[in-house]
């Protein structure tokens, strides 16, 4: 704390001098960050602040999860075997990154690139052979096979992707809103590769040169062997299909007077995503096909077979366009899943099915060689471009797909502690807040009663919610079974990437359809990474998040003073019971329904403090003579800072009450002036959260647009200016800069 004061500030003239002054001459800008997805023509983001500091040793944290053994262990065999697979999945991919730049002796060649590739898309198929070929018998419908792609992890032509909503309705159990919320999306991928008109098809390179790679002789077997389990497919027959796909997606001819009709209640807004029953859907599709004489695509079978559980037939499914997808769906229904091979007692996929699987593996554009992955397309896709030498690339995989398990290691590792006593302060910022509430003239007794309620029935979820270690194992079981499966020693671990990525996308994906499913012991940070250096206030629930990765210092530790954790942490748990009431939450009543829940006096009287606090704001200027603060965007967060400090401050008061006559002083910080008063401390500590460095015109680009957030300096300067018991803390008089006479006061 001390070090980045500058003393010789008078905080009464400049709070954020006086806190933060050293800062800029003790932090340098980090070359990758300042880079990180720049132009050269806009030249690098020059932006350090305590915020990124945090979040760098976070990142140091996860890389030596990763790297050492020894950082995080359990006695559990499965647990400790799943932690061994997460390392393995980034030590893999660090190996396969590596062999593909070359492994340190410049570009690689061309046949270098196209084998490590190939290494990557034989793991992937493999494992995705191993299910299919348990589908090879002449009963397994078209359903089955869509059904086994899309909980495969990849994005094909027909996407499945969970509603946020959805989820949260089931980590609530709101029974009631779960049947009125759709639990997938299903769309078509309109941007797909292909789908740009007949005669631009003959000539796609794509097409072309991806399909050569996945099927040419040049490197021993081919990949996709339309030889064996695909059957005879080849291009000709491929572009005959997309054709024909092509033409059916655009076919609106069935639909309409005397035709099929889309269900009449739903029929508003389709285009924006209408939801129906999987009943509607079944009887759509049957519609369809009767008229044009085929057997209808299974909506009910899909879902059964996608979520491995029969579906609720009145389950509502969202589709952004109804007529695309049953246009597609059907089509492909219409066509056999097998084709008799020469020896007539093998089954081989047919064109159709071998398309799907093509389909389903050009959504893994990242892992083509860089030639044939530098022709965009606009393909959806698995994952991102790699960057780099792969460590942010590598890291971002595991933390996406297997987080979870990084979650249970980063806590068996660095989070021992049960955050009992975050809960407690939680606790302790509800009741200052409360009682100053309770002290303010402008509201009505009725209000500061709603109020009250509103505050006390917040939830909290703090630090991760640890699903137990059955259901731990329970849910990974698969995996960990198919995992101990895989041949993994230290020569061969760049080969098994593309097996390893397969086991890890399809747990992810398997997380999604459990959720969809209900099946899922599913917790908010399944939605919500606790690996993230924030806090969150979702006001539709009443709820305050505040995950694991920022419950560390500088923001927190059990060992510091109350005071301290008070200045940081709780000042955060404050700002986030704050948006219950800023300009958006003080619209909405503590059970998520939109609409005024307290008098027309007490409205009257908030809408003069927010306008106090916009108009305060929008005087600032980002830099002496820079451009005005854009106050209008920042509000909500402007006002939560404003009753976050006054809570922490509350707390204090709280707790010296509750201290007096007992003999228990507040423990002193070591290296910190001894004239420093604990409410002085806890300013400082609050604006510390703050300190930054970096360059006017490169705030010009940060805070030039529609910003959420004041620049870190105004809301330093905003906390310090409106609040009496700063001004009461560091003696300023009346009238001095941090001590204006009015002041924007909520309570």
């Amino acid at each position: 704390m001390a070090s980045y004061m500058n003393t010789s500030a008078d905080p009464c003239e400049d709070f954020y001098n006086y806190a933060c002054g050293n800062f800029p001459s003790m932090v340098r800008y980090d070359p990758v960050r300042a880079s990180a997805g720049m132009s050269f023509k806009d030249g690098d983001l020059l932006f350090e602040d305590r915020m990124s500091l945090m979040s760098d040793g976070l990142e140091r944290n996860i890389y030596e999860l990763l790297v050492l053994d020894r950082v995080a262990s359990s006695p559990d065999q499965d647990i400790s075997d799943l932690f061994n697979f997460t390392r393995l999945f980034y030590r893999s991919c660090r190996q396969w990154v590596h062999t593909r730049s070359g492994g340190g002796f410049g570009q690689p060649s061309a046949s270098l690139n196209a084998a490590n590739s190939a290494s990557f898309f034989a793991g992937v198929l493999d494992h995705l052979n191993e299910t299919l070929w348990t589908l090879c018998n002449e009963e397994v419908a078209m359903e089955t096979v869509l059904a086994t792609l899309v909980k495969t992890g990849g994005s094909g032509m027909l996407g499945v992707t969970l509603p946020r909503q959805f989820a949260t309705n089931v980590i609530e159990n709101d029974d009631f809103n779960l049947t009125q919320t759709a639990r997938a999306v299903v769309s078509i991928d309109r941007l797909s590769l292909f789908l740009r008109g007949s005669a631009e098809l003959e000539r796609n390179a794509f097409f072309r040169e991806w399909l050569d790679f996945l099927t040419e002789r040049k490197l021993g077997a081919p990949l996709l062997d339309f030889g064996s389990l695909v059957g005879n497919a080849s291009r000709p027959r491929f572009q005959r299909i997309i054709k024909r796909i092509e033409k059916s997606l655009n076919d609106n001819s069935l639909y309409g007077p005397g035709g099929c009709t889309v269900p009449e209640r739903y029929s508003f807004g389709l285009d924006s995503g209408a939801k129906y029953n999987v009943s509607e859907l079944d009887e759509l599709s049957a519609c369809v096909a009767a008229a044009k004489g085929g057997v209808p695509f299974s909506w009910s079978r899909f879902f059964d077979e996608l979520l491995q559980s029969p579906v609720d037939r009145s389950a509502l499914v969202q589709l952004p366009n109804i007529k695309e997808v049953i246009n597609f769906v059907n089509d492909i229904k219409s066509r056999p899943v097998f084709a008799k091979s020469n020896d007539s007692s093998a089954s081989l996929l047919s064109d159709d099915a071998a398309f799907l699987v093509f389909d389903w593996l050009l959504s893994f554009r990242s892992f083509f060689p860089p030639d044939l992955q530098n022709l965009k397309s606009g393909r959806t896709q698995v994952a991102r471009d790699i960057e780099g030498d792969g460590v942010a690339s590598c890291m971002l995989w595991t933390k996406t797909l297997l987080q979870p398990i990084l979650e249970r290691m980063y806590q068996t590792a660095y989070h021992q502690q049960d955050f009992s006593d975050v809960n407690e302060l939680v606790k302790l910022i509800k009741e200052a807040a409360i009682a100053g509430v309770r002290g303010q003239s402008w509201i009505t007794p009725s209000a500061k009663v709603a109020i009250e309620k509103k505050i006390r029935a917040a939830k909290e979820t703090i630090g991760l919610d640890k699903i137990s270690a059955a259901e731990f194992k329970a849910f990974y079981a698969p995996t960990l079974e198919e995992f101990r499966a895989v041949d993994l020693r230290p020569s061969n671990l760049d080969r098994k990437f593309g097996t390893l990525f397969s086991l890890a996308l399809c747990a992810y994906a398997h997380k999604n359809f459990d959720v969809m499913s209900s099946l899922s012991p599913v917790t908010l940070f399944m939605e919500i990474s606790p690996l993230v250096v924030n806090a969150f206030n979702w006001i539709e629930r009443n709820q305050i998040i505040f995950p694991m990765a920022i419950l560390a210092p500088p923001y927190y530790h059990p060992s510091y003073p109350p005071h301290i954790n008070l200045g940081s942490i709780g000042y955060v748990i404050g700002h986030e019971i704050g948006h219950s009431f800023d300009n958006t939450g003080h619209q909405i009543d503590q059970q998520g329904a939109i609409g005024h829940f307290w008098d027309n006096e007490t409205e009257a009287n908030y809408l003069d403090r927010m306008e106090c606090v916009r108009s305060r704001y929008g005087d600032y200027r980002l830099y002496p003579g820079g451009p005005v603060h854009l106050s209008n965007s920042t509000l909500g967060n402007d006002i939560a800072d404003i009753i976050g400090i006054q809570a922490a401050v509350g707390a204090l008061k709280l707790l010296k009450s509750r201290r007096q006559g007992r003999g228990r002083l507040l423990p002193r910080l070591p290296n910190l002036p001894a004239s420093l008063s604990p409410e002085q401390q806890l300013f400082i500590q609050a604006a510390q959260s703050w300190c930054f460095k970096s360059e006017s015109h490169i705030l010009d680009r940060i805070y030039q647009g529609w910003p959420s957030h004041s620049p870190h300096h105004l809301r330093v300067r905003g906390v310090a200016e409106n609040s009496p018991e700063f001004a009461e803390a560091f003696k300023c008089r009346r009238g001095k800069p941090m001590n204006p006479a009015k002041k924007c006061i909520f309570w």
